[in-house]
């Protein structure tokens, strides 16, 4: 959580945030220098350790300093909403008590805090987190090169790297911890920033954004149950602060502006750090954006137009070449940034009809309908269009539906252009739905809010009124009135929460280790934590790593052949894999073992996580024979054994 915090909130007071808003930009500003430094550190040769990251921190926060001094040197503060004092304090318990509900479901998902979700890409995630920390280099080009691809966003595995070096902890207790440090501290941080920028500062929009974040389905549990997608989880928790901060350079919103250079660079940051958590949030950042600066296009033409003077036509070519730029530049990312052909084959999963029920019902992928939430969005939907009030934000829903739209529930070709940043999975797309739900939602609950409280001060034939208040009647009356109906109201808003009850259950499936369990059984587990003792370092190990065998790299410091299911290799792993219990009678077998020092491999059974997967027979059903002598068992399935036909003296 300090990792999360304090480097970002020391980048926001140096630019000269003050009070509330400097602590809720924090966790994008900590996203963004982290994972900026991860990159460039490769490039000057300094290691991935706690003691250089936190220099470089520093060294983030005294430029943002400087640059501040320089563009807004008559500037107290850049972002000071009025009321800090009970703004603050509503904020902080709001965002504890947010915290405490999300990381109570977190935390009953995941079961142990040493548990690990028994999931396809969690081989690859573990091992990542290992490599980073052994090779000191968490850039995205490193962990792209672990498993022979060109890159891949490194942004969440630099932060569990760094949590690491300073704990010490097991690679399991670090990435579960950090998953919940960015569930309860920087996604609900987040929200409220965005919420604050969108519907102002009132007490009102701090309640109803801590209730309507804590109790999203889809998010953040869904990305620590489906995939595992951790670097997803990261980079959607500080989306909406960058959209926030994206409204407040536009000059949108209630966000105080600060002059242009520091508004622009304080979005810079935090893009790069969604760019860098996950490149396919970073488009849905430009699509989620893109409503607000037609809006702020439309405005400013319809200013300059008719463009009489040559400053106006100036201004309205410099707006219309900066518009297109900037379409041009989506349209680019939208069509390159995106998977394989042969990698995305995500299906959809439900007929048009129930993807539209669905999203009416925010109800997506089969989860509990919030009705509440429901009809607040519905109410600040038609809010924001009668009074002709931040109409962009209907549009920025509008585009985060339809997306889901297109990858649950409908099968076209448009679909593919459509979806094909996220794999066509609306897994990933639902994960978006909270952030473009998030304003119009609370923008309604504040409409209905007013409206409900007006009705109930003008209601004189009220039972309540004949109430005996002391103090000033008509006062004590409308305060006890508005306490009684605030009281009455969350009465159907605390059943929003059971979703993310609903959600923390079906999450809880994928961290059960038993015997049926899709990678790791406890045998298998307590097998490759025994691996220090069994084996000696250095020493390359086999195995299907489907079935979980390339956990020993994550759990037990022993390098695999295989770090990743999906690993690129070359043929001599082709060979091993082929016919390593068959290497005696084969002298090409032994040539491959001894050029990549393969010493042991493990045999966990043929249950996979999978499947089952062609060229994997020499690893496969094992037996003692002249190639192969048992080292070690656990249970019925779970045995390690070590290579002797390669090695003889």
């Amino acid at each position: 959580m300090l990792l999360i915090l304090l480097p970002g909130l020391a980048t926001s007071l140096a630019i000269r945030m003050r009070g509330v808003l400097a602590v809720l930009i924090a966790p994008a500003f900590s996203v963004g220098t982290i994972a900026f430094l991860a990159l460039i550190f490769p490039f000057i040769r300094v290691s991935w350790t706690p003691a250089p990251v936190f220099v470089g921190c520093a060294v983030v926060s005294a430029v943002a300093f400087f640059v501040a001094r320089r563009w807004s040197p008559r500037h107290s503060s850049v972002f000071e909403p009025r009321g800090q004092v009970q703004l603050a304090a509503l904020a902080g318990i709001g965002s504890v008590l947010t915290a405490v509900v999300i990381g109570a479901q977190m935390a009953t998902a995941m079961i142990q805090p040493g548990s690990i979700s028994q999931t396809y890409d969690n081989v690859f995630h573990l091992n990542a987190v290992r490599w980073a920390m052994e090779s000191k280099n968490a850039s995205p080009l490193n962990l792209g090169a672990f498993t022979g691809i060109s890159a891949y966003p490194a942004g969440w595995h630099a932060i569990v790297a760094i949590v690491g070096g300073l704990t010490g902890a097991s690679i399991p207790v670090l990435v579960n911890s950090t998953s919940v440090a960015i569930g309860t501290v920087a996604w609900p941080l987040s929200c409220l920033f965005l919420t604050l920028a969108v519907a102002g500062y009132r007490r009102a929009t701090i309640v109803a954004t801590c209730v309507f974040s804590a109790a999203f389905a889809t998010f953040p549990i869904l990305m620590i149950d489906w995939g595992v997608l951790y670097p997803n989880l990261l980079s959607i928790s500080i989306l909406p602060a960058a959209l926030g901060l994206a409204f407040t350079a536009l000059g949108l919103g209630y966000h105080n502006r600060p002059p242009a250079a520091i508004a622009w660079l304080s979005l810079g940051v935090a893009v790069a750090g969604v760019a860098l958590a996950h490149p396919s949030t970073l488009v849905a950042f430009l699509a989620f954006a893109l409503p607000g600066a037609l809006g702020v296009y439309y405005c400013r033409m319809k200013e300059l137009w008719p463009a009489g003077s040559r400053d106006s036509k100036r201004q309205a070519w410099l707006l219309s070449i900066g518009l297109m730029a900037g379409l041009m530049v989506l349209t680019a990312v939208w069509y390159f940034l995106r998977p394989p052909s042969d990698a995305a084959n995500w299906r959809p999963v439900e007929t048009p009809p129930q993807a539209i029920g669905e999203l009416l019902f925010n109800a997506p992928l089969g989860r509990p309908s919030q009705e509440i939430l429901s009809i607040c969005l519905l109410a600040g939907v038609i809010h924001l269009w009668i009074t002709k009030s931040r109409r962009w934000l209907i549009g920025t829903y509008l585009i985060g539906a339809a997306l889901f739209f297109f990858a649950a529930g409908y099968d076209a070709p448009i679909r593919k252009f459509v979806t094909g940043v996220w794999y066509f999975d609306s897994y990933r797309l639902a994960a978006l739905l909270p952030t473009v739900v998030l304003g119009p939602a609370v923008i309604g609950a504040l409409f209905l809010w007013d409206w409900a409280r007006k009705k109930i001060c003008k209601a004189d034939s009220s039972a309540f009124v004949k109430l005996r208040l002391p103090g000033n009647p008509g006062s004590g009356r409308q305060r006890a009135l508005i306490a009684v109906f605030a009281i009455l109201a969350f009465v159907p808003i605390a059943p929003q929460l059971l979703p993310i009850n609903y959600a923390a259950y079906q999450a809880h499936w994928q961290y059960r280790s038993d015997d049926n369990a899709a990678l790791l059984s406890p045998q298998e587990r307590e097998l490759l934590e025994r691996l220090p003792q069994t084996t000696e370092p250095g020493a390359v190990i086999a195995g299907l790593p489907s079935s979980g065998t390339s956990l020993a790299y994550a759990l037990s410091d022993r390098k695999v052949i295989q770090p990743h299911i999906l690993t690129t290799h070359g043929s001599d792993i082709d060979v091993v894999n082929a016919g390593l219990k068959d290497a005696a009678q084969f002298p090409a077998v032994c040539e491959a073992v001894r050029s990549l020092n393969v010493r042991y491999v493990l045999d966990f059974g043929t249950r996979t996580v999978t499947g089952t997967l062609a060229g994997y027979g020499g690893v496969m059903d094992l037996r003692e024979n002249k190639s192969l002598e048992l080292v070690d068992s656990e249970g019925a399935n779970a045995r390690l054994f070590k290579v002797v036909a390669c090695w003889q003296e």
